[in-house]
């Protein structure tokens, strides 16, 4: 299944490793290290200044003005259709 994360981009959910907020970035140095390890070898696709979320998939970190918790969300619905 796939799952819109916004700007009219499409994520397998197989893919998917973590989904959070980008609040993340100023209070978790592991996540800082991350994202800046993958920018430097361009697996960064998105805008950081108009993002609310990191979507971070086997390949990279797709950003996503589209919060946490309503990707989650949507994640949740795909797996479970009747929840």
């Amino acid at each position: 299944m796939y799952l819109h994360v916004g700007q009219d981009i499409m994520v397998a959910t197989d893919a998917i490793v973590a989904i959070v907020s980008k609040e993340l970035l100023e209070t978790s140095k592991d996540v800082r290290d991350l994202y800046a390890k993958l920018r430097s070898e361009g697996r960064v696709n998105g805008n950081l200044k108009e993002a609310k979320t990191l979507v971070v998939t086997r390949t990279g970190i797709i950003l996503s003005n589209i919060s946490a918790n309503t990707l989650v969300r949507r994640v949740e619905r795909l797996e479970d259709p009747f929840r």
